[in-house]
């Protein structure tokens, strides 16, 4: 393209001056039109954009505020330190007393006092059996193990139930120790030398049967009564000839004595275990928790119909071994009163009375009275999100859509009927009655005003969910309920279903086409027809292969809220449709922008060589002018 400084040079008449007022006109017509409409549409496109995220924003509110586990969240009052309790999203809303706290402890057990950690524990070779919660742990030791060597054999040995360590009492004066390592009345530790051969230090007051075969064998030949004799009183058992050995150690574990107001309770005085020595034979054990200085535990037949491997005295074979192991801590189980109701349990922590409740027992004698009730916060922060949200969704599509003739202010899509339709369908979702319930959520506190804005009356919101949060939570997300009679044809539709090998649907279609009788039964064993399979069509239930659903939900307020933000940005909903097409007219716009553009450069470049070359020629046609009228001037003056 020529330089236009060029043009108008020789002639001085068709200049560059021109062709850029010329070129100005003509693109003030057609290219200026174009970039009004690009910026038009860019302004829209920003301003759909923040529309977009400002109904995201309230999406996320909505999906929030539908969603049932906000309404099953717990808060939980306590009147007491000493009882902590917790409880999981959906426990029942309830108050409930604890009172009468006896903590479950574990087993602590001591030895008599030794010198030194390397002291040795037996005069000979031997066995030393370890009972706990019905399980035997055999630990053998030597003549030279000592103290310390045994503590690590008992861990090693039996380390998932008991811990044993060393203490040092006094000045060269040490003490064994063997402690559960779970609470509880079974957690309670026997200890047996088998062979005879350990200090007496680490033996415990015992009594043991003679030998059985078997841990079910019978212990009586007929019906009776067997007194067991200890430091802390007598208590009497029934037996008969079906007895077995391990059942009676069950009923003295667990006190299930004749009944007699005078018994004393076997728990607390003895623990009775069933020990299997090294040759496989069974003995009935019974160690003293509280031991008492030449005061052996024995049993006494009162009936004569008693094995005499258990009697003890010149009647019997049962034998007693005496130590200075005794109890620091007796095992126990927890005790308390739920509601007036009395329970035991063999931890502290106590998770099934109800699920998703934790009851931890901190203290003995604890007296705590406990309400669970909703927790209100979550539900009411969550409102006041979706409220805030709202207002500025609102708050765009106002700026969107003005029309202010006075201040002269239009909004950039005023008159846009899509852009008005969002605002008319959440208004009308949020200000719309139920038809059921006749409930809308301004009775729960929620009312646009007359400005347009969303308001919350926490006050009224409070008095609802107080009165019934059921009922909240059923407005706000939803309800569902079981088909009545589902339950009564489900296992015959599964089975016939799978017999035919067709879905619900197509069931249907074959007792509307008559292809089955109404009035024949399923199968020859039941009253099931087809007939009734039409009822459940016309109680709304349906199936997916082969699997029915007996349950009906009725979308909550937030359920349709959502649903209905959700659909503006997914195929063919109004924010997602308009803004694609906002994106193929700006593409289009910035198309036509550059042919247009190009054109009218393109007309102009020849234009500029057209003028160069008139410029040249008027040039040509000034200079012969001149010419001609100097050779005129010379012959007029040359007469």
């Amino acid at each position: 393209m020529p330089a236009l400084g060029s043009v108008g040079i020789g002639s001085g008449v068709l200049t560059s001056d021109i062709l850029d007022k010329l070129k100005a006109a003509e693109k003030s017509t057609q290219i200026n039109p174009i970039d009004k409409n690009i910026e038009k549409n860019s302004k829209k496109t920003e301003a759909l954009d923040l529309l977009k995220s400002l109904t995201g924003t309230l999406k996320s509110s909505a999906f929030a505020m539908k969603d049932s586990s906000l309404y099953q969240k717990r808060t939980v009052s306590n009147t007491s330190e000493d009882v902590e309790v917790t409880a999981r999203d959906g426990v029942a809303i309830q108050d409930f007393s604890i009172k009468d706290v006896k903590l479950a402890h574990k087993n602590v057990i001591q030895s008599g006092s030794f010198t030194s950690k390397d002291s040795t524990v037996a005069s000979g070779d031997g066995t030393l059996n370890l009972n706990i919660d019905g399980t035997d742990y055999k630990i053998e030791y030597k003549s030279d193990t000592t103290y310390d060597e045994l503590k690590t054999k008992i861990n090693d040995i039996a380390g998932d139930k008991v811990t044993a360590s060393i203490l040092q009492t006094g000045d060269d004066e040490f003490s064994f120790t063997i402690t559960s390592d779970e609470t509880g009345k079974d957690q309670q530790i026997g200890l047996v030398d088998f062979d005879g051969n350990l200090n007496g230090e680490l033996k415990s007051d015992i009594y043991k049967s003679d030998v059985f075969d078997k841990k079910t064998d019978k212990i009586a030949s007929d019906s009776g009564t067997l007194t067991i004799k200890t430091a802390g009183g007598d208590t009497t058992f029934e037996y008969d000839s079906d007895t077995t050995l391990q059942q009676l150690a069950d009923k003295i574990n667990k006190n299930e004595n004749d009944g007699d107001s005078n018994n004393a309770d076997s728990s607390k005085n003895v623990y009775a275990s069933v020990v299997e020595d090294k040759d496989g034979k069974f003995s009935l054990v019974l160690t003293a928790k509280n031991p008492a200085e030449d005061d052996d535990i024995t049993i006494e037949d009162n009936s004569g119909n008693l094995d005499t491997k258990l009697v003890s005295g010149d009647d019997g074979s049962a034998e007693n071994d005496s130590g200075k192991v005794k109890d620091i801590q007796t095992s126990r189980d927890a005790s308390f009163k739920y509601n007036g109701i009395s329970m035991t349990r063999s931890k502290n922590t106590i998770d099934d009375i109800q699920l998703g409740l934790e009851i931890k027992l901190l203290k003995d004698d604890a007296d705590a009275n406990v309400s669970i009730t909703q927790d209100k916060q979550p539900i009411k922060d969550e409102l006041e999100n979706f409220v805030t949200s709202y207002n500025a969704a609102q708050k765009q599509i106002d700026a969107m859509t003005l029309a202010d003739m006075e201040a002269k202010k239009v909004g950039i899509f005023n008159g846009n009927n899509s852009i008005n339709g969002i605002s008319r369908s959440l208004r009308k979702l949020i200000t719309e009655r139920d038809k059921e319930s006749g409930l809308a959520l301004a009775n729960f506190g929620l009312e646009i005003d007359r400005t347009g804005k969303l308001k919350l009356n926490s006050s009224d919101l409070d008095d609802k969910l107080k009165e019934d949060p059921e009922a909240v939570a059923n407005f706000f997300s939803g309800k569902t309920t079981v088909v009545g009679d589902f339950d009564k044809y489900k296992d015959s539709f599964v089975r016939f279903a799978k017999k035919e090998d067709i879905t619900f649907k197509e069931l249907e279609d074959r007792i509307d086409d008559g292809t089955y009788d109404l009035n024949d039964k399923l199968f020859d064993d039941e009253e099931f027809t087809f007939d009734d399979i039409k009822d459940l069509k016309n109680s709304e239930v349906t199936s997916y292969n082969y699997k029915m659903e007996s349950t009906i939900h009725k979308d909550g307020i937030f359920e349709k809220l959502y649903g209905n933000l959700k659909s503006l940005n997914t195929s063919g909903g109004t924010i997602l449709s308009m803004s694609d097409g906002l994106s193929k007219e700006g593409k289009q716009l910035e198309e036509n922008r550059t042919k247009s553009l190009l054109a009218l450069n393109s007309r102009y470049d020849t234009m500029t060589s057209r003028f160069i070359q008139y410029d040249s020629m008027i040039n040509s046609l000034n200079n012969q002018f001149s010419a001609l009228q100097q050779q005129i001037s010379m012959a007029v003056n040359g007469k």
